[in-house]
């Protein structure tokens, strides 16, 4: 069955893609990002705040576990529908990655501004 609400689009960074936090910024300020929101396996919040200041966006802390498939990360998906958010959680990957999530499932798409 075919999904008829526009996916979510969730921009994932793992704590080592906030290295340079003006740069990713700067990348993704295309995407008319809503929100920041960091799950609670996230070690250090700085960045992230800053992260959400500089997108001129608000930050949401501590929000439970993000991870593809958790409730949580459903949550955000339910409520950001046709919308960019960023969601930090923890992992080791450095690059951010884009993901298309809707009723069908899960499409990873580059970042306009990181190609």
């Amino acid at each position: 069955m075919s999904d008829l609400q526009c996916a979510a689009r969730i921009v994932v960074v793992n704590p080592p893609g906030l290295s340079d936090v003006a740069w990713l910024a700067s990348a993704i300020h295309l995407e008319k990002v809503q929100a920041v929101y960091a799950a609670d396996d996230v070690p250090d919040t700085g960045p992230v705040e800053t992260l959400a200041d500089d997108l001129g966006v608000p930050s949401h802390l501590g929000h439970g576990d993000l991870h593809d498939g958790s409730e949580g990360f459903g949550e955000l998906v339910d409520r950001h529908r046709g919308e960019c958010i960023v969601v930090v959680r923890g992992g080791a990957d450095t690059d951010p990655v884009m993901l298309l999530v809707d009723a069908d499932g899960t499409t990873r798409v580059p970042i306009e501004g990181l190609t």
